[in-house]
């Protein structure tokens, strides 16, 4: 069996120390971030999930299932004709980046 120099093994220990407080802070910060914090879905992705007739816009019934958009369909819905469309969808996330 080889001898392993008390040095190697403690900057070892110490090495190992660390990364392991790095792994469970990242994840602990993860864990606290709130949720509104994390960017929105994009818009495509937003209408393979939703669109259910295949318009290529949103409706407040197609997205009824997702509480953060009911909730902000009237501020996304600039132009009033209740669907959102892809540059409604951008200008809002424009608007509140700014913010």
């Amino acid at each position: 069996m080889k001898n392993i120099s008390l040095k190697k093994l403690s900057i070892t220990v110490v090495v190992a120390s660390l990364a392991s407080n790095l792994v469970f802070a990242n994840s602990d910060m993860n864990e606290a971030l709130p949720k509104v914090e994390q960017p929105m879905s994009s818009f495509s992705q937003l209408i393979t999930d939703y669109d259910a007739d295949k318009n290529n816009t949103l409706s407040d019934k197609e997205l009824a299932k997702n509480e953060k958009l009911s909730q902000i369909f009237a501020q996304l819905d600039a132009n009033g004709d209740k669907e959102i469309s892809e540059q409604e969808y951008n200008l809002y996330l424009k608007t509140m980046k700014n913010h």
